[in-house]
């Protein structure tokens, strides 16, 4: 069903979808320029539950909301809902242009698992409901490769409000191109965004209750090893810090705090992480460097940020989610996003 409601704002101009992929290859460093909430403006507002976003060649923008199974913005139209709403989380895209969507069940006290979408016919199939006898309940950031595998964080089995959790029960899952699953990663606090380099070699990932990015080497058959610690913890976090006990800080601890969530490399093999409960957004440079790139501590355009994502026939049109706001913003970056991949590595 199309929702009149929703505003659209984005242009006709193509989105070249860009987010996070390929990045091993030694390239020459540009430190990310910073941004302010003045170069932001609005894609669109009235969102119930806004968080994942993804952009495709063709020009659509992918977005998870209440709504249905995903919500797709085509340039100049009005949202258009696909499929029956469950949980709906993180969003990717795979080689063949289908959308993953992860499901954190948690928040609705519903089950949560990895669902693929066939745009042009409607369909949504569920790819893992359960992992080793147990039934999912929290996948979160799903991640795709232009081998087939997909990969999927599944965060905690509860309870969510605990941002902070010093039990290590999340876990990354994989889906190989057979359509088989298993569990690739354990032990991991918080496991939440999910995106491969620009070469495929590694997979990042955002442990949110430790404020902190780990990566880890893909093997030949898409396993994982070696996981590492990429770059400083990003903020301020405190042992079993719940949602409540956040809310309550005052400003400036709040803007201290190194909870993450999104992430996305550009061209320049800069990681971009948005930080929700502190308003910010951040990068990680290639040698592990942080670099401060906005803060909107009013939450005037960057309120509780979760996803981003590249678009635009350039690349350069970074999309963030304002879930505190319910929206969709975007600026222009002087750095294009690096392609995803659905999207040609020209």
């Amino acid at each position: 069903m199309e929702v009149n409601r929703r505003t659209a704002l984005f242009g006709g101009a193509a989105l070249a979808l860009a987010g996070c992929t390929r990045a091993s290859t030694p390239r020459a460093s540009t430190v990310p320029a910073p941004l302010t909430p003045a170069n932001f403006s609005l894609v669109i507002d009235g969102l119930d539950h806004a968080e994942g976003v993804a952009s495709a060649p063709d020009g659509r923008l992918f977005l998870s909301n209440s709504g249905g199974a995903i919500g797709i913005l085509a340039p100049g139209q009005p949202l258009r809902q696909v499929g029956a709403p469950l949980a709906a989380n993180g969003v990717a895209v795979d080689t063949q242009g289908r959308v993953i969507v992860a499901n954190m069940g948690l928040l609705k006290q519903q089950p949560g698992p990895l669902q693929r979408i066939t745009l042009e016919t409607g369909t949504v199939e569920t790819l893992v409901s359960e992992l080793e006898g147990r039934q999912l309940v929290a996948s979160n950031g799903p991640a795709t490769a232009r081998d087939g595998s997909i990969y999927c964080t599944h965060s905690s089995w509860g309870p969510v409000a605990n941002i902070g959790t010093t039990t290590p029960a999340g876990f990354i899952y994989m889906i190989r191109p057979n359509g088989s699953a298993a569990i690739v990663a354990r032990d991991l606090r918080g496991v939440n965004g999910l995106c491969l380099d620009r070469d495929e070699r590694h997979l990042y990932a955002s442990l949110t209750a430790e404020g902190r990015i780990r990566r880890w080497r893909r093997n030949a058959d898409g396993t994982l090893a070696d996981p590492q610690d990429f770059g400083p913890q990003l903020g301020t976090v405190v042992p079993d810090q719940t949602v409540k006990a956040i809310l309550a800080l005052p400003p400036q601890e709040k803007a201290a705090l190194g909870y993450c969530d999104g992430i996305a490399f550009d061209m320049a093999d800069n990681l971009w992480i948005t930080l929700p409960f502190s308003n910010r957004l951040v990068a990680l440079t290639p040698q592990g460097r942080q670099v401060d790139i906005l803060h909107d501590p009013a939450g005037e355009k960057i309120a509780m940020p979760t996803n981003l994502c590249w678009g635009g026939p350039d690349r350069r049109t970074l999309y963030v989610v304002s879930r505190g706001k319910g929206m969709i913003v975007q600026a222009r970056t002087a750095i294009a996003g690096a392609p995803l991949a659905n999207w040609p590595t020209g």
